[in-house]
């Protein structure tokens, strides 16, 4: 494309809600990259080439460039194009999808001078050609999540997956049940903590490891009705041609005790328990007394201690301390 327009490089470009997905540059070092990002170069009151966007498919250029830069000059951005010999051009956007859009940018030197209309004609002319390759990009890094997405449900994982825009791209089966109206919940697309305090640290953490890419994970702890929550964020590898749909970091949900599930069928799997004794254990493995467990089981206090005589001696133990411990370790063995 850089050729069919007479331009020095290409450039293919994608700006989500608050930072950029990718910025890919023919014939450019890494340095062009960090210097970009340096600035706040998705910004539209930092580069003129974003504020002077328009709708999918219209071509704008140096007579838009002037224009914006009249108006609103942006001396960082002035300097960053000098010094990459790229003030001058041609764009149009391809997509403006929620949370993100799509550019294509024919970037001229110094010498290669200001666009034709050649040049723009031949930009509009490969606009649905690029456009169609960003769509089967699409579709494998969508095929991707889903894939990943089916592996952390088989080893039930409770993990939510996140694309480069921070939008929420699938939820585990496991991590459905521990979503909830206390801790964490998912809204408009987002995962988003219900106490304000520790969505700003979610949020924040979030983009942390959507822009540095922080491979080691960042805890943070939340209160359920169910004792506390740990919240792991953790960036996820991503290679160069990335547009931006595939996983970007993973959020990985833990109860202590792994309360995820059925743990009352499980219980009763391991110990050679009924359903109804099994169910009992995992009340008591939670923290409930007796009493408590005979009020939610709408049975009396001496039915609770009856069944529990029965349980002590399927599984070995003569004390409600030992119960308790064997059932939060298979509890956790399961969680893992």
């Amino acid at each position: 494309m850089a050729s069919a327009t007479g331009s020095a490089r290409a450039q293919l470009i994608a700006i989500g809600e608050s930072h950029t997905l990718f910025n890919w540059v023919t014939d450019i070092s890494e340095g062009y990259i960090d210097d970009f990002l340096a600035i706040g170069g998705h910004r539209p009151d930092v580069n003129y080439r974003v504020a002077a966007g328009r709708g999918p498919g219209e071509v704008v250029w140096e007579h838009h460039y002037d224009a914006i830069r009249a108006a609103a000059p942006n001396e960082a951005y002035n300097q960053h194009v000098q010094r990459w010999d790229a003030e001058h051009g041609a764009q149009l956007v391809l997509a403006d999808d929620p949370g993100a859009f799509f550019g294509l940018a024919a970037l001229h030197s110094a010498s290669d001078g200001r666009t034709t209309e050649v040049q723009r004609q031949a930009l509009h002319d490969a606009a649905p050609h690029v456009m169609a390759a960003i769509r089967l990009q699409a579709a494998i890094e969508h095929q991707g999540a889903d894939m990943l997405r089916g592996s952390l449900d088989a080893m039930r994982t409770a993990a939510v997956l996140l694309d480069a825009t921070g939008r929420v791209r699938a939820v585990t089966q496991a991590a459905e049940r521990l979503l909830s109206p206390d801790t964490l919940q998912v809204r408009a697309g987002a995962l988003r903590a219900v106490r304000p305090d520790l969505d700003r640290l979610l949020q924040m953490r979030i983009g942390v490891a959507l822009a540095s890419r922080q491979a080691m994970p960042s805890e943070l702890w939340m209160q359920s009705v169910h004792g506390p929550l740990l919240v792991e964020i953790c960036a996820l590898p991503r290679q160069h041609w990335n547009f931006g749909f595939a996983p970007s970091v993973i959020v990985t949900l833990k109860a202590p005790l792994g309360f995820t599930g059925d743990q009352g069928g499980r219980l009763s799997a391991a110990l050679e328990l009924t359903r109804a004794e099994g169910e009992i254990v995992a009340l008591l493995a939670q923290g409930h007394s007796r009493q408590e467990v005979a009020r939610m089981r709408s049975v009396s206090a001496q039915t609770v201690s009856s069944q529990l005589r029965t349980i002590f001696q399927k599984a070995g133990v003569n004390r409600e301390a030992e119960l308790v411990s064997i059932a939060r370790a298979v509890i956790e063995m399961g969680s893992r």
